[in-house]
């Protein structure tokens, strides 16, 4: 499992939410991975459920999305 976070950017003309954190967590269980993600003070967020064929190929997605997030400005805030 990872955790990202990242500083939200504001929008057009300083529109959006500026300021507050995003979330993003990636949860690889076997087959499984879970993708999550939303405004780190909101309890409720987005999910994204993908099963694989193989284990190999659920890890391989769960890394391709987290080289992805970091590319992208998202700091690993833990990894279990």
């Amino acid at each position: 499992k990872w955790a990202l976070l990242k500083q939200s950017d504001s929008g057009p003309m300083g529109r959006g939410q500026s300021g507050k954190k995003k979330v993003y967590e990636i949860t690889v269980d076997g087959r499984t991975v879970t993708f999550e993600w939303g405004m780190a003070e909101l309890k409720r967020r987005q999910t994204q459920v993908r099963t694989f064929s193989t284990d190999q190929a659920a890890l391989s997605a769960a890394y391709e999305k987290l080289d992805a997030k970091l590319g992208r400005g998202y700091t690993i805030a833990y990894a279990v």
